[in-house]
């Protein structure tokens, strides 16, 4: 049969490498494509499968719906787990749209019970058509790239093996195995956008502009997808190199990113975010190009975007509240380190004559030189600081404001001090205590990581 859908279901199911020896918990709403998803699986594999049903409530017709695919799943031999949950309710208080909130809710608890249950998989039933209108829908709304990348075909447990198969074929399928289902009327409602574009605005594409209009907006997922997971690599890549982390906060130096492109840095900077919080919601490009103009313009700033707060001083960017912890006056051990929360100071003893330059976040000192033992701690009103190199003295206050470094850090920097004085404030300035010279025999090597 020309439209006999399983050959293209199983180069799907092989693209994901899924194996026979997989459980797959199948989502099954009732509508044709998901009982013909339900169709191909029983086919290709029936012993590995389970069905998973939410009735939410909306419409009269969902308890009828549901006994449906109960009906049809036990004639079958297949385990199937009816869920009612009051969507209704949910959006009260959550205050999302039905849609919106219904997939939330379906998801979870797809997941919930995939995991509970030993499922590898969970299967959806999106098609061709789906990605075509997704695809556009997100044009219409100016998404970039990874909005115009679509519907992936595999995420995390959740695969969709009729991705590449259009409705149409999705509904000649069901004719000619006799595969039975309902209808969604809600699907034929024009009060949701996708279900506009489904209606109106696609038609009126194929109809008068490019026949071949869903063959090419999938197309330009596929690429878009495969460009978009390029530089998602890339941005990982510089992150994981370049980030550090001081107790919650996430850091980025400014010097690497004032060399990355345009592309790039605002990649980097919704990678900050995400990595911070978790998600990205309602950051938009807006926020985005808001925050590069601030990092531009100004050397320290403090901005708030929505749901999380970023700043900047001269050497580095911050994403989330500075934590405000005050150290304790700790001993460093020469050698030896000691841990504060995410960050590490290090001591080491090396030979004058075979010293190595220093690294990032590093100063040494003329170990004859220093008043031992050295301690860490935060800084106290009154405290002075002799920079090296430039003679004098002046308050660390003056000195950290010189510094733009953002008042609400100010009080969690460590300052290092031997018993005279302070030395060294890592990533800000090092004293002009015990410098290195032609006399130096031991060097006291302190190091900085976050």
């Amino acid at each position: 049969m020309d439209f006999d859908l399983l050959p293209e279901f199983q180069r799907n199911l092989e693209i994901m490498a899924l194996s026979k020896s997989e459980k797959v918990l199948i989502a099954v709403s009732g509508g044709p494509d998901s009982m013909a998803l339900l169709h191909l699986f029983s086919r290709w594999n029936p012993k590995m499968l389970g069905v998973f049903h939410l009735n939410h409530g909306f419409r009269d017709s969902a308890t009828a719906e549901a006994n449906f695919v109960r009906d049809y799943v036990k004639k079958k031999g297949i385990s199937v787990e009816i869920v009612n949950y009051d969507v209704e309710r949910y959006l009260i208080t959550s205050g999302e749209s039905k849609q919106q909130g219904a997939r939330k809710i379906r998801y979870e608890l797809l997941l919930n019970y995939a995991k509970k249950h030993g499922f590898n998989r969970i299967a959806l039933g999106h098609h061709g058509d789906d990605q075509a209108e997704t695809v556009l829908m997100r044009i219409v709304r100016g998404s970039g790239l990874l909005g115009i990348s679509g519907i992936p075909m595999e995420r995390g447990l959740f695969i969709r093996p009729l991705l590449s198969i259009y409705k149409s074929e999705i509904e000649q399928y069901c004719k000619a195995f006799r595969v039975p289902y309902v209808e969604d009327e809600s699907n034929f409602e024009p009060i949701y956008l996708r279900n506009k574009i489904r209606q109106e605005l696609l038609p009126t594409l194929v109809r008068e502009y490019n026949p071949e209009i869903k063959t090419q907006l999938i197309q330009l997922a596929k690429l878009a997808r495969a460009d978009e997971l390029e530089l998602q690599r890339q941005t990982e890549e510089i992150c994981h190199e370049y980030v550090s982390k001081m107790g919650e906060q996430v850091l980025f130096p400014r010097s690497v990113f004032s060399k990355l492109s345009t592309a790039m840095q605002r990649r980097v900077l919704r990678a900050l975010i995400y990595r911070y919080q978790g998600h990205l919601l309602r950051i938009g490009f807006s926020h985005i190009e808001e925050w590069r103009r601030q990092l531009y313009e100004n050397t320290t700033f403090h901005l708030s975007l929505p749901q999380v707060v970023v700043s900047a001083n001269q050497k580095l960017i911050y994403v989330g509240e500075s934590p405000s912890v005050k150290l304790d006056r700790t001993v460093l051990s020469v050698p030896g380190e000691i841990s504060l929360g995410n960050m590490l100071i290090k001591s080491e003893i090396l030979s004058a004559d075979e010293l190595e330059p220093q690294p990032k976040d590093s100063e040494d000192f003329d170990m004859d030189l220093l008043s031992l033992p050295l301690f860490v701690r935060s800084r106290k009103k009154g405290d002075r600081f002799s920079s090296f190199g430039l003679g004098g003295s002046k308050k660390v206050k003056d000195l950290l404001i010189d510094e733009k470094i953002p008042i609400d850090q100010r009080d969690s920097l460590p300052l290092v001090c031997d018993q005279m004085g302070i030395i060294w404030i890592p990533s800000v300035r090092r004293s002009s205590f015990a410098p290195i010279s032609s006399k130096t025999v031991s060097v006291v090597r302190l190091s900085f990581f976050k």
